[in-house]
C-alpha cells in the first residue's frame, strides 16, 4: 500500500464523490488510517443524497448535486495539499487539525469524525453553497440547503447504532439516552448548518475581494473548534477516556465494519 494515496481529482457528479470516498477508504484500509472513519461517514451520507436526489426530493436536483460535488471537492482538495504539497495548495486549518489528529491513537472514533463534520460544515460548506449561488442567487438555494439536513437526519440513528457495535461504552450510553443521544446530535448538526449559512450570506453579501480574508478569519475559528473536539474539558474528556478504554482499537477492521454498512443507507423517512 502507497504511503500517501493518490492525488483525487475533481468531481462533477454524485458517483463520483463517492467513487473518490471508495479511494480514501480503501487506502485508509491498506495504511490503518483514521483518516477512513471521516470518508466512511461521508460515503453514507452521501449515497442518501444521491437517492434522495434520484428519488426528486430537492426542488433543483441538479443543482444540489452541483453543490455535493463542489463540496465535497473542497475536502479533497484538503487531502490533496495534504498528502502531495509540493502539488497542491496546503490545507485550511481546519483541516489540518483533523488530519494531524489521525496519527494519534487516543481520539475515538466519533472524535475524528464530529472533527471531519467540524471542518466541512463549519468551513466548506458556506464556501461551497455561495460558490454554487452566488450573491443575490443564494437565496434561490436556502430550501434545498435546509433539505439536505432532513437526509442527514434519516441516517443518523443507523450510524450510531454502527458505531456502537464497535463501541460498547457509547452502545451503553445509547441504551439509556436513546432518543436523547439522537435528537442530540440532530440538533448538533443542525446548528452547524445554520451558521454555514450565516457564513454563505456573509460571503454573498462581501465583494469578491475581502472573500479570502473573511474565510481566513472562519477558518481560525473552525479550527480552534476542531482542536477542542479532540482535547475536550472535563467532564467531557473523563466520558471520552471511558470509551476508550473499551472502544475497538483495530483500525482496518473497524474501517471494513463501517465501510460496508455505508454502502446501504438508511430510507429516508423524514418530509422533506
Amino acid at each position: 500500500m502507497p504511503q500517501t494515496p493518490p492525488p483525487l481529482s475533481a468531481t462533477a457528479t454524485i458517483a463520483e464523490v463517492v467513487d473518490a470516498l471508495d479511494t480514501i477508504i480503501d487506502w485508509s484500509i491498506g495504511a490503518s488510517s483514521r483518516l477512513g472513519y471521516f470518508a466512511a461517514m461521508y460515503k453514507r451520507i452521501t449515497i442518501a443524497v444521491g437517492v434522495a436526489v434520484a428519488d426528486g426530493k430537492f426542488e433543483d436536483g441538479p443543482r444540489l448535486e452541483r453543490l455535493d460535488a463542489g463540496f465535497a471537492n473542497r475536502y479533497f482538495e484538503a487531502l490533496n495539499g495534504h498528502f502531495h504539497p509540493d502539488r497542491f495548495p496546503r490545507p485550511t486549518h481546519s483541516w489540518q487539525v483533523t488530519f494531524d489528529a489521525a496519527s494519534r491513537p487516543e481520539p475515538i472514533m466519533v472524535q475524528h469524525m464530529f472533527a471531519g463534520v467540524n471542518a466541512h460544515i463549519g468551513l466548506d460548506l458556506g464556501i461551497a453553497a455561495e460558490a454554487i449561488s452566488p450573491g443575490p442567487q443564494l437565496l434561490t438555494l436556502r430550501e434545498d440547503f435546509y433539505r439536505i439536513n432532513a437526509v442527514l437526519a434519516s441516517q443518523v440513528t443507523g450510524l450510531v447504532e454502527d458505531i456502537n457495535e464497535l463501541s460498547p461504552v457509547l452502545a451503553d450510553l445509547y441504551a439509556v439516552l436513546r432518543n436523547g443521544q439522537i435528537d442530540l446530535i440532530n440538533n448538533t448538526v443542525q446548528a452547524y448548518r445554520d451558521d454555514a449559512w450565516i457564513f454563505a450570506t456573509i460571503l454573498a453579501a462581501t465583494p469578491g475581494f475581502a472573500d479570502p480574508a473573511a474565510i481566513v478569519v472562519r477558518d481560525l475559528r473552525i479550527a480552534q473548534q476542531g482542536a477542542l473536539i479532540y482535547k475536550p474539558p472535563l467532564p467531557i474528556s473523563s466520558f471520552v477516556s471511558a470509551i476508550a478504554a473499551r472502544e475497538s482499537r483495530d483500525t482496518v477492521s473497524n474501517l471494513r465494519v463501517l465501510n460496508e454498512i455505508a454502502s446501504t443507507p438508511a430510507p429516508i423517512t423524514m418530509a422533506l
